[in-house]
This record gives structure tokens, sequence and C-alpha cells, in this order.
């Protein structure tokens, strides 16, 4: 047997191995660790810039098992990290981000964004992103860029980075799964769904078992059932919860609780107050 088709072989079983219908056997198993994970929306961003380097590392050091960051794409092709689609609101700079390119924004400085004020901190790239949080936790990539072929981009160097096993691509529309399953079916595609119609479709894949809902789903006997299935249902308590949170205590995080007992992954702009509650 040549060294190729030998390498080709192994590639093909690890691929078996380590992926089961599109979805990282790893991650489910770093997953399957805890009862609860909370995800920081846009890093831990309290105390630094959001999608900054520093509020990736802010939420590593908490010990937070999920970091959700946001993806765009220069003039000239660079994946950086960027909520908006211009740098206006969280940088020195301004324009859209599709109209400049990364020497241009890699000279600009990030804002404190709960408060506006320069920060030390340059946007990062994804690739930085990625260097950053290997080994430390899971990262969410939510894909806000519009051009989808860069997709395959961030897949590459997702592959590149060795962290196949390490993030969640979220996905609005849980119908885009096919064509990006055909990109790398190791990459662990996140979908949301809207309705239960939308969930038992997601479900019917078993592409993932990792799905985005919201609070309109009331369903709490079949959502528990899921639970004990092993389906990581995602709901957020971004806005209003983590605003009651924030000025009458744990007490509105211990009423989340209750009312979505068949929640295993809570995406929060306060992890601290969170932690107390889920992590005493």
């Amino acid at each position: 047997m040549t060294r190729f088709f030998r390498y080709l072989l192994i590639t093909i079983i690890w691929s078996l191995i380590s992926t089961v219908y599109g979805q990282s056997q790893a991650l489910l198993d770093r997953l399957a660790q805890q009862e609860f994970h909370l995800a920081a929306h846009r890093g831990a961003h309290n105390q630094y810039p959001e999608n900054s380097i520093a509020s990736l590392q802010e939420a590593s050091r908490l010990g937070l098992s999920i970091v959700e960051i946001d993806v765009r794409s220069t003039k000239d092709g660079v994946l950086i990290l960027m909520h908006d689609k211009t740098v206006d609101r969280t940088t020195t700079g301004t324009g859209k981000v599709s109209d400049l390119t990364y020497a241009e924004i890699s000279a600009l400085k990030l804002r404190q964004t709960a408060h506006g004020e320069i920060s030390i901190h340059g946007v990062p790239t994804f690739k930085e992103a990625l260097a950053v949080c290997k080994d430390k936790c899971i990262i969410d990539i939510d894909f806000k860029e519009e051009d989808r072929s860069y997709i395959r981009t961030a897949f590459e160097q997702i592959v590149e980075a060795g962290m196949q096993d390490q993030v969640l691509f979220f996905l609005y529309d849980y119908k885009d799964m096919a064509s990006a399953s055909k990109i790398d079916r190791q990459i662990t595609l996140f979908p949301r769904a809207n309705n239960m119609k939308d969930l038992n479709a997601i479900l019917k894949t078993g592409q993932t078992k990792v799905i985005h809902i919201d609070e309109s789903f009331t369903d709490t006997a079949r959502l528990l059932k899921l639970k004990e299935q092993g389906i990581y249902l995602w709901l957020n308590s971004l806005g209003k919860v983590d605003q009651q949170a924030t000025l009458e205590g744990q007490a509105a995080y211990t009423s989340f609780l209750k009312t979505y007992p068949f929640i295993r992954i809570i995406q929060t702009d306060q992890p601290e107050l969170w932690k107390g509650v889920l992590f005493p």
C-alpha cells in the first residue's frame, strides 16, 4: 500500500469515527460533561469590547464552556470578528466592513461598546479567535457575512486550526444544513428552530443534536424527552431576562430555569451573574 493510499484510508476511518451524521462526537462528549453550559454572547464583553480577543480570554478565565462570535469578511477576503455591517458602532472608524480592506480595519481600535470609550484592542481575525480558544472552549460561530461562499473559507480555517471538534456553526435557516454539510461534514451545524415543526424537521435529518429554540416553545413534556435523549436545546437569556437579573438578582435566572427545564445551553450577556446560579 502506497503512502498516499495509507493516508487516505486513515483519513476516511478517522472521519467515520469522529463524526456522527455530520456532527462531531468529540464535541458531543464535551457537552455531555456538564448539565448546563453558558455561552458568552460576543465574548465576555462587560469588561472588554465585544468580539475582541480580550473578551474571549475573559470568557475562558470565567470558566465558560462556550463563546459566541460574529464573523464577516473584509473587502479583500479576510474573515474578521464583527457583528454589524459597518464598523461605526464598535470601532474608531466608519464605513461598511465589505468596503474596507483588512489593512484599513486592522488600523482601527475597538470601542468598549457599553459606553463607547476607545480601547487598546484591535479587530481580531477569525484565525486569531480560533487560536486563542483552541483547547479552551467551544466557539459558536454566528456567520454574519452575506457572501455565503465565505462559509467554505471559514470551514477551511477551522480544519487548518484542527478545531472541527470545538465549533458550532450557527444557521438561521435549518434548510441550509444540506448545503453546509456538503462542504465539510465534520463541522457541527447548529440550526435555529422557529417552531416545533422546524424542530422535528431538524431532528429528522439526524445531522445535529444542538438546536437553538426560543421562548415560544412550551411543550415541556416533549422537550424534556428530547433532553433525556441527548438533545442539547439552546435558549437565550439576552435582553429582558438578563436585564431583570441585573436589577433583581439571581431570582430572575432561577425563574428562567423553572420555566424552561429542558434547556442545556444558555446564551447570556451576564455570564458572571449566571455562574452564581448554575455553578455556586
